[in-house]
């Protein structure tokens, strides 16, 4: 189980999420580094961190 910070740092480090299922209790989040060819199956405590990451990505668009 990872909590948003990790999930927010392997973010910061050039994955992007390529899908999630939010329908279980405990969503997935698949990332993926295109410089390095490495994917991640990332799967939140909660639902509560998974909006976190999602609230993350949705600041990201605005910039």
């Amino acid at each position: 189980m990872y909590d948003f910070e990790s999930v927010k740092n392997l973010y910061e480090d050039g994955y992007r999420c390529i899908y999630y299922n939010a329908e279980e209790d405990n969503p997935l989040v698949y990332l993926k580094n295109f410089d390095n060819e490495d994917s991640k199956e990332i799967q939140f405590e909660d639902q509560t961190q998974f909006m976190q990451f999602k609230d993350y990505l949705n600041t990201l668009r605005s910039q």
